[in-house]
Order: C-alpha cells, then sequence, then structure tokens
C-alpha cells in the first residue's frame, strides 16, 4: 500500500508542478523507471485535464454567466456591484505589471508558442501552461502534441539529470 501511495504522489506532483517530481520520486527511493513511468504519466494526463478544463471553464462561463446572474438574490447582487466597484478602483491605483505579468507578456511576445511550449513543464507549472496554451494557441493544432513532446523530453532529460548529480 506504501508503494501504491508513493507513485500516485509522484503521479500527482508530476501532473502538477513537474519539475519537483523527479526530485521528490528519487527521495522516496523509486527507481528510473519507476519515476520516467509515473511522471510521463501524470505530466501528460495532468496538462490533458488541465487544457480541457480550462477550455470548458471558458466556454460555460460565458454562457452561464447571464444565467446565474439573472437567479441570483438582490442581496448578493448589491453586494457583488459594490465589490466591482471597488476592484475597478483598486485596478486604477494598482500596479500595472507584476513580475509574472511581466514574464508572461515578454516570454509570449518574444518567443510565442514556442517558448511555452518549452518552458512551461520546467519553469511554470502544467496548470499554467495549459490555461495559457488554451488561453492564446487554442486553435493552432500542433500546440497539444509539441506540449506532450516537451513533456517527454523534459522528462527524460530531468530524470537522467537528476539520477546522475544524485547518484541514485
Amino acid at each position: 500500500m506504501e508503494y501504491i501511495l508513493k507513485l500516485l504522489t509522484v503521479f500527482l506532483i508530476a501532473s502538477v508542478k513537474y519539475f519537483w517530481a523527479t526530485p521528490y520520486s528519487f527521495g522516496m527511493k523509486l527507481n528510473e523507471w519507476e519515476t520516467i513511468f509515473f511522471m510521463e504519466a501524470g505530466g501528460i494526463l495532468g496538462f490533458l485535464f488541465f487544457y480541457y478544463f480550462f477550455g470548458f471553464l471558458f466556454r460555460e462561463l460565458k454562457l452561464l454567466w447571464p444565467i446565474v446572474y439573472h437567479f441570483t438574490p438582490v442581496l448578493f447582487k448589491v453586494r457583488f456591484e459594490m465589490w466591482r466597484k471597488r476592484r475597478k478602483i483598486q485596478q486604477l491605483n494598482a500596479r500595472k505589471f507584476t513580475k509574472r505579468n511581466k514574464l508572461i507578456v515578454r516570454m509570449r511576445k518574444r518567443y510565442g508558442m514556442w517558448g511555452l511550449v518549452v518552458l512551461s513543464p520546467i519553469v511554470l507549472s502544467i496548470p499554467v501552461g495549459a490555461l495559457l496554451g488554451n488561453k492564446y494557441f487554442r486553435h493552432d493544432h500542433h500546440f497539444i502534441p509539441y506540449m506532450l513532446l516537451s513533456i517527454v523530453i523534459w522528462g527524460i532529460v530531468s530524470v537522467s539529470f537528476f539520477s546522475t548529480f544524485m547518484n541514485h
């Protein structure tokens, strides 16, 4: 049972924060083949889940928002409108660019889809890469295969790197 939980945690960590799955797996004393298999499965299935989940949210929230707002009680509508006014004032006074926003905009302008595909599994994370990919590149039919290939390549590179330097 403990062994199955180790494999499941590697799978779940890889589906969210891909980079940390390899050192975690080696810390749990799993061998290279178990690490590669469950990292790749977690990364690929995590990416596909988040990509299609965010696509569903983007589509359905646009359709459902007027219906939900219509059936919302008046007290909640009033509080929501007050919140929107406060938020608008805060946004006018807030910083326009954070470091993370600048990184995302710079990466999209300079590197486009290839930058997201290459850097997403390691630098950003699987859910952030899926969100940005669905938002900006959902009409490019090459995005998903390239992203899956990137996850596979980064998994092999990560396992070979960590197995070399952690003397596993």
